[in-house]
């Protein structure tokens, strides 16, 4: 296991470096790949829905999904919000009942995330993937054992004032290569590279692979 990358869109340039995200029906495994698949709140419709959950509960059975998501909320979207609260939360149930973490979109939405995490009290992590809100906002997250993981873009105040345990980064759609991440992440921190690659991957250990 050597995933640095925890969310992408791209395939990996070596397999086995990143957890690629998926759509249900977008899920074709290639041999040592590591996957995440869940139901996007921007692609949900009543309409498809049944289709996409079956989907969903096919590909989970398959050992190289190691998350549910994206799932999640969004506000700046058309779909449905009521419709999108019924399918995360009944993502988050799968999530917590088959003890996968969950990788969570999250676009105006932090108050109902919050609130569900209380009311479900779940054993399995979850992450806020592509977090570019406050600091506060990612304090409030990890103060409810959420984990963030930033991409290209966020505030550089958030990286200070998270506690490293945390903290996960990913490349989402961007084009930039993870390592450049590390490095951008490393330097804005003033510690050494390899201490920050060595707590990330600690943290992808205990979240992705747990016993």
């Amino acid at each position: 296991m050597d995933i640095l990358d925890i969310h992408t869109h791209r395939m990996p340039v070596e397999l086995g470096q990143a957890i690629q995200n998926c759509q249900p029906a977008e899920f074709d495994p290639l041999a040592g790949a590591y996957y995440s698949v869940g139901i996007h709140p921007w692609y949900l419709t009543r309409e498809n829905l049944d289709r996409q959950w079956e989907m969903l509960l096919a590909a989970i059975q398959c050992p190289q999904v190691l998350a549910i998501g994206e799932a999640g909320l969004d506000k700046l979207v058309r779909a449905d919000y009521m419709l999108q609260q019924e399918v995360f939360e009944k993502q988050a149930m799968l999530a917590h009942e088959m003890k996968y973490p969950l990788v969570i979109h999250a676009v105006r939405s932090a108050n109902e995330i919050i609130c569900l995490r209380k009311k479900m009290k779940p054993s399995n992590p979850w992450i806020i993937h592509g977090f570019r809100g406050k600091k506060e906002l990612a304090l409030q997250y990890i103060r409810e054992g959420i984990y963030v993981s930033l991409g290209e873009k966020y505030q550089e105040e958030v990286l200070w004032g998270i506690p490293l345990e945390y903290l996960f980064l990913e490349t989402d759609e961007s084009m930039i290569d993870i390592h450049c991440l590390y490095e951008r992440a490393a330097l804005l921190l003033e510690i050494p590279l390899c201490k920050l690659m060595q707590q990330v991957r600690q943290n992808i250990n205990n979240v992705f692979f747990r016993q």
